[in-house]
Order: structure tokens, then sequence, then C-alpha cells
């Protein structure tokens, strides 16, 4: 029994006495740390540099240069989206006139990947409004077509008619 109780008593001691040399450490590492901000200070963040794009000018010569006649002057800086207007452009020569469609889904697509100045905004809203045109230019074409069908159709029928009847007055 007295085993047992010196047993206890030493295991109370010692958590005890460990509670208080974590509470020292504690209040040491405390004062350590706030010595140390008071001795160096930790750097400022650097702040973040706006992205540099293109001028409208550069995204003008983009645009001829990829639908071929204008060479591109040469520049050693990398403009932000660049190359997606790059791509963009190439395949908007290429395909414009076949699926106007799918090319103003890769613009609308383009135009809401960055947050362009407003002079390139407005050259890719004038693009915008010339695909719109192109779309419904193919619409009316599709439609003339149509009529221009059932017109022919019409007379197809009517010229079969009129043969019908000589053949009948012959006889």
């Amino acid at each position: 029994m007295r085993i047992l109780t010196i047993l206890c008593v030493l295991a109370g001691s010692l958590i005890v006495s460990g509670c208080e040399l974590n509470n020292g450490t504690q209040a040491q590492g405390g004062n350590k740390t706030s010595n140390t901000k008071n001795v160096s200070p930790s750097p400022k963040a650097m702040p973040k540099l706006a992205p540099v794009y293109p001028s409208a000018e550069r995204v003008i010569a983009l645009h001829a240069n990829q639908c071929g006649g204008f060479t591109l002057p040469p520049t050693k800086r990398s403009f932000k989206g660049e190359n997606e207007l790059k791509a963009f452009f190439k395949f908007m020569c290429l395909k414009v006139s076949t699926d106007p469609n799918t090319v103003m889904t890769k613009l609308l697509k383009l135009d809401l990947a960055y947050f362009w100045p407003d002079d390139i905004k407005q050259y890719l809203w004038l693009q915008k409004q010339q695909i719109t045109l192109q779309i419904n230019a193919q619409k009316e074409q599709q439609a003339l077509n149509n009529q221009m069908q059932k017109t022919l159709s019409s007379l197809a029928d009517i010229e079969q008619q009129l043969l019908l009847r000589e053949d009948t007055k012959e006889q």
C-alpha cells in the first residue's frame, strides 16, 4: 500500500512539474518571438504587378499578321493573352466565312478569358459585330437558297404540267 501511495505521489508530481515546464517553455518562447519581431521585421510581400496586355495597335497587327499580308514587328516582351489572340485570329481568318458560329463561340470565350483593357475590348466588340453580320448574311443566303429551290421546284412542276397538256392536245 505504501508503494502504491508513493507511486501515485510521484506520478502526480511528474504531471504537475511537466505542466509547469511546458508553461515555462511557452512563456519563454513567447518572449523570444516577440523579441525577434522587434529585432528583425519580416519582409513585406511584393505588391502584385498589373498584367501587361498588348496595345490596341499590337492586337490589330496580330490580326493582320495571322490573316496574312502583314509582317509583325518583333518584340522582346511577352504580353498577357497574346498567344491566345494569335490562335484566335488565325482560326478566325480561316473559318469566319465557312463557320461563323464556331468563330463567335471562340471569340466569346476569349473575351471572357481575361480582363482586357478597354481598347482591346472595343476591338473584340467590333469583331463580334462583324461576325454577327457574317452569321446574319449566311442565314439570309440560306433563306434565299431555300426560296430559290421552292421557285425552281414550282417551275419544274409547271413545266411538267405544260408538257402533259401538249401531249393530251396532240392525242
